[in-house]
């Protein structure tokens, strides 16, 4: 299982300074969507610059126009982008065929889909290299919120798959257990005092 983390930071020069503490210990380093927002693509030119050896996801959450935004995004650098999975088919039909004119990939997020495990199938038919089974920072903040949901329905879609909502050094041996191909950790480890022992600790776990 590899280890992404995700960098929900506002600015190019938050991204790079996290980036370089916790780089050695990820396989995937994401630039957060407020990041891409706040501080645009050049953000991802700068990562990807910084750390050639590690894939850059660019999460643009992209809904409409996704041949476009893929390829903005590819054309940056990133190697991997995301796209909604309530986004139309046709929609993620283009990111996909962005991403094979670049040689590189489309992850779609199913945040905010009711039926995860049908949408996880399709989206995976029609070319996404994997699936993000994802609650969002609100969903986590709710009452009763509870991880185990989306790892039950990552291991009934059967496809290839990451988790992100939760992931820690508590929960990281169940997303493991679940057969998750990626972990995502962002607060674990933005929001530690030490984000590389963090990092570290979180790929250590990883059997």
């Amino acid at each position: 299982m590899k280890l992404q983390v995700a960098m929900d930071v506002l600015t190019t020069e938050e991204a790079l300074t996290l980036a370089k503490q916790v780089a050695e210990h990820v396989d995937i380093i994401e630039l957060g969507t407020p990041l891409v927002k706040n501080a645009g693509l050049s953000a991802v030119t700068a990562v990807k610059e910084a750390h050639p050896d590690k894939v850059v996801f660019a999460d643009l959450k992209t809904m409409d126009a996704g041949e476009l935004e893929a390829n903005l995004a590819f054309t940056a650098g990133a190697d991997l982008v995301s796209v909604l999975g309530s986004a139309d088919d046709s929609t993620i039909a283009g990111a996909v065929k962005a991403a094979r004119a670049h040689q590189k990939g489309v992850v779609v997020d199913l945040i905010g889909v009711e039926d995860k495990v049908t949408r996880a199938q399709e989206v995976r038919q029609l070319g996404a290299k994997f699936v993000e089974f994802h609650a969002g920072l609100d969903e986590q903040a709710k009452p009763g919120y509870d991880l185990s949901v989306l790892l039950t329905a990552g291991e009934r879609a059967r496809v290839p798959f990451s988790v992100a909502g939760g992931v820690n050094l508590s929960t990281i041996a169940s997303v493991q257990r679940a057969g998750a191909d990626v972990a995502v950790a962002g607060g674990s480890i933005y929001g530690a005092e030490n984000p590389a022992e963090a990092a570290r600790q979180l790929k250590e776990a990883i059997i």
